[in-house]
């Protein structure tokens, strides 16, 4: 019923407890600090590992098909589990070692670290709606933009260099598990905008000075740019919008949208549109 092994994880070595069929270890030190050290990208980078926190997205996840590389848990949460992923070690831990290696203010009953899968193919869906984004830099923002799409039907989101990372965990978190549904691209919009763009797949674009899109003829296929929190749509990408769009103000005082917010708005009004057609 138990037993001892030894186990080497990245040079350290860390003693592995086996209850019955289950695989349990101990936090090392080092494996605290790779977890600690996953909210930066360059160690995320470093260790082709990203952090999933949290019941519902630890679930979402072990529906995805991604492969986890250890999973942090509460005994309470193991217990209810009757299938764990096979072959990643579980390390089992009280809440005091939880909150060491959690961002939340409260210790999740799981963390998942989970591999970064290669890149793939960039591809563009014909006859589908797909999201651009320029210069998008705050990770909650890229998250919530990812848990719109997903909940619009748009499978692809393509983001330039300037965009955050939607591997940092507040992206993850903010996503509500749509990271692990919705295909993220990294791309020059300078070659992939005009590769991509043609008559019956136009480019939109959002602007404070723009056609009202209640008014805008709407197609089912093509690309919706949205721009940075700030300075909205550079004028580089700009000229490769071939439908400039804008959503009505109605306060004269009222600020620009959040980019989420926005970007919700503008696939609610393609999906309305389409769907009377």
């Amino acid at each position: 019923m138990f037993g001892v092994s030894m186990l080497k994880v990245q040079k350290s070595t860390i003693f592995v407890f086996l209850f019955t069929d289950r695989l349990y270890s101990m936090l090392s030190k080092h494996l605290t600090n790779v977890i600690q050290n996953l909210e930066k990208k360059k160690f995320r980078e470093k260790y082709n590992l990203f952090k999933v926190e949290g019941e519902k997205l630890v679930e979402e996840l072990l529906r995805s098909g991604l492969k986890i590389g250890t999973l942090i848990a509460r005994p309470e949460w193991l217990a209810g589990k009757r299938m764990l992923p096979e072959g990643s070690p579980v390390v089992a831990v009280n809440e005091r070692e939880m909150g060491r290696v959690s961002a939340f203010k409260s210790p999740p009953e799981v963390i998942a670290l989970v591999e970064i899968p290669p890149p793939g193919e960039v591809k563009v869906p014909d006859g589908s709606l797909s999201v651009v984004l320029n210069g998008v830099q705050d990770p909650g923002n890229l998250g919530t933009i990812l848990r719109v799409c997903d909940w619009f039907g748009v499978h692809s989101l393509f983001c330039d260099r300037e965009c955050a990372d939607h591997l940092n965990p507040k992206s993850v978190q903010a996503s509500m598990g749509a990271i692990f549904r919705v295909e993220v691209f990294y791309v020059d919009l300078l070659e992939f905008l005009p590769a991509h763009t043609r008559e019956a797949f136009p480019c939109y674009g959002t602007f404070l000075e723009g056609e009202s899109i209640h008014e805008s003829r709407l197609g089912e296929q093509g690309l919706i740019v949205m721009g940075n929190e700030g300075g909205g749509i550079t004028p580089a990408v700009e000229r490769f919008v071939t439908c400039r769009l804008t959503i009505p103000r109605y306060s004269p005082v009222a600020e620009s949208l959040n980019v989420g917010v926005a970007t919700g708005i503008v696939l609610s009004e393609f999906r309305r549109k389409n769907k009377t057609r």
